[in-house]
């Protein structure tokens, strides 16, 4: 979920994580996800309470509920994310997001839960490359590929 990298011009640190965009659930996906993986909510900050910070150019508030920007940390990895109004929310596509799990068990009970009110297109089954191997696009809309690599 999240690759850290030495920069070699000046030594600096470079995070990349996805950034997820909702349709008015991102407080619900990351309370799940971080239930359900164990991680914690670290910024959950709703356009309701800052209106005084200014919105990047192009961007439109949403209502005071709406989520203008979260993070939630599982270890050393993060998920971003937000809720955008309907008018400028477009269907999650193009990609997943890709965790490897140490076990079994634990890629059973991550699909299942993600699985839960959302559609598979692989089942979670054997591989080739892997113990277990599955895509799943959750209740929210966003789309997950779980690998228990070889034991």
């Amino acid at each position: 979920m999240q690759i850290l990298s030495k920069d070699v011009s000046g030594g600096h640190t470079t995070n990349i994580a996805p950034q997820l965009t909702f349709r008015g659930e991102c407080r619900a996906a990351f309370e799940f996800y971080a239930k359900l993986l164990g991680g914690e909510i670290m910024i959950m900050n709703t356009f309701g309470g800052s209106e005084d910070r200014a919105l990047p150019s192009g961007s439109v508030a949403g209502p005071a509920g709406n989520v203008r920007f979260a993070e939630v940390r599982f270890g050393d990895n993060l998920l971003r994310g937000n809720d955008l109004n309907d008018d400028a929310f477009v269907q999650m596509s193009g990609f997943n997001v890709s965790l490897h799990v140490h076990s079994t068990e634990e890629a059973k009970r991550i699909f299942g839960g993600l699985a839960e009110g959302g559609t598979f297109a692989t089942p979670l089954a054997e591989a080739d490359w892997a113990r277990l191997f599955g895509m799943v696009t959750d209740r929210f809309g966003v789309p997950w590929l779980i690998l228990a690599p070889d034991e």
